[in-house]
């Protein structure tokens, strides 16, 4: 392990962050300032953590290797000034070299104006900048032409109509909430949003496409990946042998933006001209099973990590623009060949005949070709998913990431 040269005091500010996790947001959160501090650097996480919420800041202090701060709000507290005065407080007593702005939702933005006196780096991990409704910028079963940061009008309207009822019933989730103490539904929060951009010295997002949509509204975008934990995954080179061959899609395949029905139709091409195949999802249903198809019900992270080594095919048949696709890295490190839709961060993980196969989202025939390829052929699936195992300890191990990425961005800031 490397340790870092130059010494460095670095704060982490987040507005959502919990743990044990509620999402990816969190785990990248915790393997960057873990990893950090396992090499020298001097770390600080201070969390917003509203009574009462399962969504914001409901963080069991004891199991974090790292110090926590963790700021308590009741949730009529919860607006841009009170907010931004204890975080700017706590942040500046701790007199950090550089601040990283993590996870947050409408609130962000006047956070990053409060701590725009120092080093300041955003990291953004969905379409947050670019989506007023929900962060996913997906609408009418496709992703939605419109972005915030260039058709304001238009997007904010479009979360006025999402979040309406909720709003109006009084039950809101942390999106909504923050969303209505940000006053995000006026013309003027599009001014804040912009200005914030401004109050970074770097901006961190996934992938190019991303990229892209900052690119012109903050003085240096960058692109640093999340990462896995690869040298623990044990590979199986070409996938697990033996008949039925098994194509395997995991995580929250219920969502229908993750493109169930695009694999369950390719099935059925598949299924038309051979029957050596079965299709195995982590669906929580598992009356869905006939067939070809398999739902194989909740499964911890251990147990579908275990599946991996079983698949001759992992599919990510997402329909949505993934800011990551965390699945085709575990995939990868495991040694099984992805097919996965060219889109979002998945286009730049997957490497098109390299480590498996891309295919144009939602078009269930090319999928069908490209399996029916991976099955008849074992010698391309161990070459595929040999070649992905190597990019993944070259360019996804959480080690590699910290020592590779954060470590020399962080010394270039503060020399």
């Amino acid at each position: 392990m490397t340790t870092a040269i130059t010494p460095m005091r670095v704060a982490f500010a987040d507005l959502v962050f919990s743990w044990p996790p509620n999402g990816g947001a969190d785990a990248d959160v915790y393997h960057v300032i873990n990893g950090l501090a396992r090499r020298g650097v001097e770390v600080h996480l201070f969390v917003a953590h509203e009574r009462r919420s399962m969504e914001r800041g409901n963080v069991q202090t004891d199991l974090l290797p790292f110090p926590v701060t963790v700021l308590d709000f009741d949730a009529n507290e919860l607006k841009p000034e009170a907010l931004c005065a204890r975080f700017r407080a706590e942040v500046d007593a701790w007199r950090p070299d550089v601040v990283f702005l993590t996870h947050g939702f409408a609130l962000k933005p006047y956070l990053a104006r409060a701590l725009a006196h120092h080093c300041l780096v955003g990291r953004f991990y969905a379409h947050e900048l670019a989506c007023s409704r929900d962060a996913l910028r997906f609408k009418d079963g496709r992703p939605c032409p419109n972005d915030y940061l260039r058709t304001p009008d238009i997007c904010r309207a479009c979360a006025l109509e999402k979040l309406g009822p909720e709003i109006r019933s009084g039950h809101m989730r942390t999106w909504a909430s923050d969303w209505v103490a940000a006053e995000a539904w006026r013309p003027e929060y599009h001014r804040v949003v912009l200005e914030s951009l401004q109050a970074y010295t770097a901006v961190i997002v996934s992938n190019t496409t991303l990229r892209a949509q900052v690119a012109e509204f903050t003085r240096r975008p960058e692109i640093f990946p999340g990462g896995a934990p690869v040298h623990e995954i044990m590979p199986v080179i070409g996938g697990a042998a033996g008949e039925p061959k098994i194509i395997l899609m995991t995580g929250r395949v219920e969502d229908p933006l993750k493109g169930l029905d695009v694999l369950r139709r390719a099935g059925e091409m598949l299924a038309a001209k051979r029957s050596d195949f079965e299709i195995h999802a982590t669906h929580f249903d598992v009356a869905q099973s006939g067939g070809h198809f398999k739902a194989l019900g909740w499964l911890s992270h251990e147990e579908t990590l275990a599946l991996y080594r079983q698949a001759a095919v992992v599919v990510v048949p997402s329909v949505w623009e993934e800011p990551f696709g965390l699945v085709a890295v575990e995939a990868m490190a495991t040694g099984v060949p992805v097919c996965a839709s060219r889109i979002g961060g998945l286009a730049d993980i997957v490497r098109h005949g390299e480590t498996g196969f891309l295919f144009t989202p939602g078009d269930a025939e090319e999928l069908a070709a490209q399996l029916n390829t991976l099955l008849d052929d074992a010698a391309l699936r161990y070459r595929l998913g040999e070649a992905g195992r190597r990019v993944a300890e070259r360019e996804y191990d959480w080690d590699v990431i910290i020592e590779q990425r954060y470590l020399p961005f962080l010394r270039e800031l503060i020399t």
